[in-house]
């Protein structure tokens, strides 16, 4: 890898921290993390890499949850709308470029750097979201819109964040759900 950004972020809500890098690879980006997270009064260990092109559209995506055993999931994207899980077609999920995983906010980072938004601006997506724990795959309807520099308003159905980024677009607080606690890195 080229250039890096490091981030730890804390959990504001549920005990929960975040490793998370992202890293110039190749023609486009990886973006790795670790997440401890305690869910429902269970711990659980959840490792990601997720690769995008230069366009910082989802290509492909790996996520390991330990909770006790230890689960996979593997999804491959072109970047225009197609996905596949094990070789299979996931229709559920047709027409999404980005991934969305339930549990952290790096994967914000996708649909803010992809849409390069003006202030004022507002822009909806539909992005193939990675529950956590059970690592199923839905479609989320969802919206960005950027207030002003470095700020951006999240929403899906009820739920809305505000979002502080950096000058890399990487999410330094979300809401009250998180905020990174260190940084250093840049993707210049």
């Amino acid at each position: 890898m080229g250039t890096r950004r490091w981030i730890l972020w804390q959990g504001l809500i549920a005990p929960s921290m975040e490793r998370f890098i992202v890293g110039t690879s190749g023609d486009g980006f990886e973006l790795s993390g670790l997440i401890l997270q305690a869910h429902e009064d269970a711990p659980y260990v959840l490792r990601y890499r997720v690769e995008v092109d230069g366009g910082w559209r989802t290509r492909n995506v790996e996520v390991e949850l330990e909770d006790g055993g230890q689960r996979r999931l593997n999804l491959t994207a072109d970047g225009e709308g197609n996905w596949s899980h094990d070789g299979q077609r996931l229709e559920q999920v047709a027409g999404c470029i980005d991934i969305d995983l339930e549990w952290s906010p790096s994967t914000n980072t996708l649909p803010i750097r992809r849409l390069g938004l003006a202030p004022g601006a507002t822009k909806s997506v539909t992005a193939a979201w990675v529950r956590c724990p059970s690592l199923d795959v839905e479609r989320l309807e969802q919206s960005y819109e950027r207030p002003a520099d470095r700020r951006y308003r999240y929403r899906t159905g009820r739920f809305t964040a505000d979002l502080v980024v950096d000058d890399d677009g990487m999410v330094l607080q979300y809401g009250v759900n998180w905020k990174a606690v260190a940084t250093s890195g840049g993707l210049g």
